[in-house]
Parts: structure tokens; C-alpha cells; sequence
């Protein structure tokens, strides 16, 4: 499996705050076969100050230290870039790390406010599009108004959007809502990748078994690795370079 979304790298947003957390989550995501890692902290104005400037470095670091702790997992770098204002003059300056590309289109992972869509989302997707660039929005399933309304990700849909929910919210660790909308997205086809958001060696682990289990049980082994590992494949190719 490839997991495209996850807080590994530490001490620079809300996931892992120190080496020894982050090395531990790359171990359990090396048990729970996840070949590949995408590591994609928050660029979050006004709290997660982070761009491509702040993450190469810190990543970099990461990835030399796994490797001499003997772990094979391969890790790469991207960004979970919050909806703002903002995001449009970092992509002007190249300050966002991408999550990859899809059909020729450069892909970054967007994050919504949890609580709700955020005013003028429809027009940011138009403006990206117009600049060859797609988003991959990050657990759709979690957003509340979506959890109310899941109907209202279709118009993203029709601007080019992909979704990737959390494994977790597949294995109904997020809750019955979060659960149910999974499925309501995973039922209609409109569902690309399955990534573990992981935080926490504990807490939130970078456990997509578990799901994949789920998803099986769902839509069969074919589509389930799908999500989890044909697809991510396709997406981070750029990043990684061979194909599983």
C-alpha cells in the first residue's frame, strides 16, 4: 500500500513532535504494509507557518534518519495545504510542495475546515484548473457540513476534484457519520485514495490494514486496492518514480 497522507515528519505541525515518534510511526507503517509514504504536514497560515522552504529540510533529516534505522519503507514529500487566500500566492511562488500529478495535471491535497465548505470553493477550484492544477481533497468525510449534506462534493467533482478519505473513518474510528459518509462516497464511485492521516504512534497510527479489511468487505479486493495502492501508485509516480 501507499499512504499519501500522514504527519510524520516531526516537530513542524501537529503530528509527530520528536524523531523517536516519527521513526516509531514509520515502523508501524512498515508492519502494516505501507511500502511507500507520502509525508504531507499542514501549511496552515496563522498556525502551521509551513512552506516548501520549512518541509525540504525536516524531511530530508526524516528520510537520512530512517535509513540508518534499517527501514525500508520509501518516503517522499508533499504538503496538506488549508483553504485560504493565501495558497494562491504560495502556488504563485512555488512555495507548496505537491502531492503529485493526475492526467497531466499537478495535484495538491486540500484541506476544508472541518466544520464547514468554505465560501468561494467552486470559484478556488476554477482558478487552479485554469493554471493545470487539481486538488485532491483531504478527508471529505470528516467535514461536517458533507457529513449533513453529502451531496454537495459533487460540484467538486465536476471541477476536476478527487477525494481521499482516512482509513480510519473507513474503520469507523471517526465515528458512525464519518463512517456512513464514507461509504456514501465509496458506494457512488467518487472516492480515489485511502490514506492513514496519521499523527501518533498511539493515538493515530498509520494504520490502513484495518481498512483495507473494511473496504474489502465493501467493494471487493479489487477496488480496495484500488484505493490503496493502484491509485496512490498512479498519483505519486512523480515523486517516487518506479511503480509497485
Amino acid at each position: 500500500m501507499i499512504d499519501i497522507h500522514n504527519h510524520v515528519i516531526p516537530g513542524i505541525d501537529d503530528g509527530a513532535d520528536s524523531l523517536e515518534q516519527a521513526l516509531a510511526m514509520l515502523e508501524l507503517a512498515q508492519a502494516d504494509g505501507i511500502q511507500k509514504l507520502v509525508c504531507t504536514p499542514h501549511m496552515h497560515p496563522g498556525r502551521f507557518e509551513n512552506n516548501v522552504g520549512t518541509i525540504r529540510p525536516a524531511f530530508t533529516g526524516l528520510q537520512k534518519q530512517a535509513a540508518e534505522a534499517g527501514l525500508t519503507i520509501e518516503l517522499a514529500m508533499a504538503a496538506e495545504v488549508r483553504f485560504s487566500d493565501e495558497m494562491m500566492f504560495q502556488l504563485r511562488k512555488d512555495e507548496i510542495p505537491m502531492i503529485g500529478q493526475w492526467d497531466s495535471y499537478q495535484c495538491l491535497l486540500l484541506e476544508m475546515p472541518h466544520q464547514r465548505i468554505p465560501v468561494g470553493m467552486e470559484q478556488m477550484l476554477d482558478w487552479l484548473q485554469k493554471r493545470e492544477v487539481r486538488v485532491v481533497i483531504a478527508h471529505p468525510e470528516r467535514n461536517k457540513e458533507l457529513m449533513s449534506y453529502p451531496e454537495r462534493v459533487l460540484p467538486f467533482i465536476d471541477r476536476g476534484a478527487l477525494l481521499q478519505l482516512t482509513a480510519g473513518s473507513v474503520a469507523g474510528l471517526f465515528g458512525e457519520k464519518a463512517e456512513t459518509t464514507a461509504r456514501w462516497f465509496v458506494d457512488r464511485g467518487l472516492v480515489h485514495f485511502v490514506a492513514s492521516d496519521a499523527h501518533h504512534p498511539v493515538r493515530r497510527p498509520p494504520a490502513m490494514a484495518l481498512a483495507a479489511r473494511t473496504l474489502s468487505q465493501w467493494v471487493g479486493s479489487e477496488q480496495c486496492a484500488q484505493l490503496t495502492s493502484e491509485n496512490p501508485d498512479k498519483l505519486t509516480q512523480c515523486l517516487f518514480g518506479d511503480a509497485l
